[in-house]
C-alpha cells in the first residue's frame, strides 16, 4: 500500500508532464481511425483543450500550437495560421490595455475609488455598495485583477476601523458609549463566537501618554456580525470585478475574441456584424448595472440579514472615525498630479472617438472614410501613441516656466519600459490562438460538423436555447480559463446558430458575457483567488453566495438578449445572405430538391419564434 502511495505521489509531482505527453497519444485515434480534415483539426482542438484546462502549459504557450499543429496536420498553411495572430481586434487590445496602464501608473483609478467611497457612511450594506461601484466601474478599463488588487488593501483599513470602532469593548477609564453598548447586545446573537481565521483577535485600544494600553474590563472577541461583514466585503469586490469587466468591449479578453470571431464569420457573408465599442455597451453595460445590483443585494442579505436589505442601520457609532481612515488614504495621495489630468483628458477622447465613431441612428466620423478603413482600434492606438507624447509634469519650458531654473526633459505619461513591464503580453497570444483555433475550425468545416451534431437542441425555443447554454458556460467556466473556454465554444456556437437558422449574435453575446460569471470557486478567477487569500473566507462561503449570483446574471443577460438587444441588433431576423447559405445546407443535408418541401423545412428552422 506505501509502494502505491509513493508511486501515485510521485506521479502527482510530475502530473503536467504526464498531461504533456499521454493527450497526444489518447487522440491519435481521431487521426487514423477518421481519415479527414474535421478529425484533423478535432484532434488539435481536443489537444489544446485539455492543456487549456489542465495547464499543461501556461496558457500564452499552448495557444501558440496552432502554428506547429495545423501545418503539421494539413489543416491550413502556417502563413494563414499566423495571420490570425494580430488583427483588428488584436490591435484594439493592445491600444486598449497601453491606456488601462496608464491609468494604473498614474494612481488616477485609486483617486476615483477613494472619493466614491467618501461619499459612503459607515453602515456595512452602503459601504459594501460603495467598494462595488468603483471596483465595477475599473473593471471596464483595466484588468479585473488589478481592480481587485487596488480594493483589498483600502477593505483591509475600513474592516479594521469597523472592528475598532463597532464591534470591540471599551476600557474603564473611557466614557462609556452607550450606543455601542447596544448595538453590541443587539448583533451578539450568536454566543459561540469564533476567532477569525488569520486576523489577531487581541482588542486595540486606545493608548495613554506613556504610551501603553490601559488595562481593559475584559477583552471580546470579535462578535459572528463582524465575521459575516468580513465574508461579504471581501467576495463584493472580487464579484463587482468580474461583473464590470462584461460592461465594455475591453473589460475582459473573452469580449475581444467574441468580437474578432463574430465579425470574421460575418465577413464570409459579406456582412459587418455590428459588434463594436459602442454597440457593445449598449447591450452588455445596462445588463452589468443590473448584475450588480442584484449582486450587492444577495450579498446584503446573506451576510447581513434579509431585515438589513430594506432599511438603513441608523447607528452612527464609528461613521466618523471610518470616513477619516478613507480620507487618510485619500491624502496619501496628494493633490491631483499633471499626469492624472493628462490621462483623464485622453480617457474622455478616446471615450468619445469610440462612441461617435458609429453611432446608432445617425452619422459619425467613420462615415468620412470609406467603410472598412477605421474602427475601434484606430482610436484606441492613436491615443496611446499620444500617451507617449504628453509629459508626466507640467514642462518647465517657454511660457510654463516659473523662475529662471535651467529647463530640463520630463518623462511622457508613458514610457516604453513602463509599458513592456506591464503589459500582459500572454493575453494577446490567447487572442491570437483563439482566432487561429476558429479559423482552422471554419476552414476544415469541423465547425460546421459540431454545429449540425448540436441541432438535437433545435427542439428548445430559441430563447431555451440561449439559457440553457449560457447557464452551462457559466457552471464550466467555474473551473476553466474564462478565455479558453470562449475560444473553444465561440465559433461552435456560431455555426450551431446558423444551422438552426438564428442570428449568431443571439447565442454569442448571452454566452460569451456568461464566460465571465465565475463566482463560486476561488480558482474560478484571479479575483476570486485575491480575496479568498485575504483568510476571510471559506469555500463554501463563495458556493453559496455565489450559486445564487450565477443565477441571477445568467437570467439578467438573457433577458437583455430578448429586450433591449433584440430591439437594436435584430437578434430575430437572419441576414438574406446567411439565410441563403442555411438553405443551400438544408438542401443537402435533408436530401430535398422540392422547393415546396424545402420551404416547410425552413419555414420550421427559420422561424424567428423569440
Amino acid at each position: 500500500m506505501d509502494a502505491v502511495r509513493n508511486t501515485l505521489t510521485q506521479v502527482w509531482a510530475v502530473r503536467q508532464t504526464v498531461v504533456f505527453v499521454v493527450t497526444p497519444l489518447a487522440f491519435l485515434p481521431l487521426i487514423f481511425q477518421y481519415d479527414s480534415q474535421e478529425a484533423k483539426c478535432a484532434y488539435a482542438l481536443a489537444l489544446m483543450a485539455v492543456y487549456w484546462l489542465t495547464e499543461a502549459l501556461p496558457l500564452p504557450v499552448t495557444a501558440l500550437l496552432p502554428v506547429v499543429l495545423f501545418p503539421l496536420l494539413g489543416v491550413m498553411p502556417v502563413a494563414a495560421v499566423c495571420k490570425n495572430y494580430i488583427k483588428d481586434a488584436s490591435m484594439f487590445g493592445i491600444g486598449g490595455l497601453t491606456f488601462a496602464i496608464a491609468i494604473e501608473s498614474s494612481n488616477l483609478h485609486k483617486r476615483i475609488a477613494l472619493r466614491i467611497l467618501l461619499l459612503m457612511g459607515s453602515d456595512p450594506m452602503w459601504l459594501m455598495l460603495g467598494f462595488m461601484l468603483p471596483t465595477w466601474f475599473m473593471s471596464m478599463w483595466v484588468s479585473n485583477t488589478s481592480s481587485t488588487a487596488l480594493m483589498i488593501p483600502v477593505v483591509t483599513a475600513v474592516l479594521d476601523q469597523l472592528k475598532d470602532t463597532r464591534f470591540q469593548s471599551t476600557p474603564p477609564s473611557a466614557e462609556i458609549n452607550a450606543n455601542v453598548i447596544s448595538l453590541l447586545k443587539e448583533e451578539e446573537s450568536d454566543k459561540k463566537i469564533q476567532p477569525l481565521k488569520g486576523h489577531d483577535d487581541a482588542v486595540h485600544l486606545p493608548k495613554d501618554g506613556t504610551g501603553n494600553a490601559p488595562t481593559p474590563m475584559s477583552l471580546v472577541a470579535s462578535p459572528a456580525r463582524y465575521k459575516r461583514i468580513c465574508k461579504g466585503m471581501s467576495l463584493c469586490i472580487a464579484y463587482a470585478a468580474n461583473i464590470g469587466g462584461t460592461g465594455s468591449l475591453s473589460g475582459t479578453s473573452p469580449n475581444l475574441i467574441m468580437q474578432g470571431q463574430a465579425q470574421g464569420l460575418f465577413q464570409e457573408y459579406g456582412l459587418d456584424s455590428g459588434v463594436n465599442f459602442t454597440s457593445w455597451i449598449i447591450f452588455a453595460l445596462p445588463g452589468s448595472a443590473i448584475c450588480l445590483f442584484l449582486t450587492w443585494m444577495v450579498l446584503s442579505c446573506i451576510f447581513f440579514g434579509p431585515r438589513n436589505c430594506i432599511k438603513r442601520s441608523k447607528s452612527k457609532v464609528g461613521e466618523t472615525q471610518i470616513k477619516n481612515t478613507i480620507r487618510q488614504q485619500y491624502e496619501k495621495l496628494g493633490p491631483v498630479t499633471f499626469a492624472e489630468k493628462v490621462v483623464m483628458g485622453h480617457f474622455l477622447v478616446l471615450i468619445s472617438l469610440w462612441v461617435s465613431r458609429n453611432p446608432p441612428e445617425t452619422r459619425g466620423w467613420g462615415s468620412l472614410f470609406p467603410p472598412g478603413f477605421v474602427g475601434d482600434s484606430a482610436a484606441a492606438i492613436l491615443v496611446a501613441v499620444s500617451l507617449f507624447v504628453f509629459p508626466a509634469e507640467r514642462p518647465q519650458v517657454f511660457w510654463w516656466r516659473k523662475d529662471d531654473s535651467v529647463p530640463r526633459a520630463v518623462r511622457s505619461v508613458m514610457t516604453w519600459e513602463t509599458l513592456q513591464k506591464n503589459y500582459p503580453w500572454g493575453v494577446l497570444l490567447l487572442l491570437g490562438g483563439g482566432y487561429a483555433l476558429a479559423s482552422a475550425c471554419e476552414e476544415s468545416g469541423l465547425s460546421r460538423w459540431i454545429g449540425d451534431q448540436l441541432t438535437v437542441f433545435s427542439s428548445l425555443s430559441p430563447w431555451q436555447l440561449a439559457l440553457v447554454l449560457s447557464g452551462i458556460i457559466a457552471m464550466a467556466t467555474e473551473v476553466t480559463s474564462n478565455t479558453a473556454t470562449a475560444s473553444l465554444l465561440v465559433p461552435i456556437l456560431g455555426q450551431l446558430a446558423l444551422n438552426l437558422g438564428l442570428n449568431p449574435l443571439y447565442l454569442l453575446f448571452p454566452c460569451t458575457i456568461a464566460t465571465s460569471f465565475a463566482f463560486m470557486l476561488p480558482v474560478a478567477t484571479p479575483p476570486n483567488t485575491l480575496v479568498f487569500s485575504t483568510g476571510h473566507l471559506e469555500v463554501k462561503d463563495m458556493v453559496v453566495a455565489g450559486f445564487f449570483v450565477n443565477i441571477l446574471c445568467v437570467l439578467v443577460v438573457n433577458m437583455a438578449a430578448n429586450t433591449w438587444g433584440m430591439a437594436y441588433f435584430r437578434f430575430d431576423v437572419l441576414p438574406v445572405e446567411m439565410r441563403a447559405a442555411v438553405n443551400n445546407s438544408l438542401r443537402f443535408t435533408t436530401g430535398t430538391s422540392n422547393e415546396s418541401d424545402l420551404h416547410s423545412v425552413t419555414s420550421r428552422v427559420l422561424q424567428p419564434g423569440i
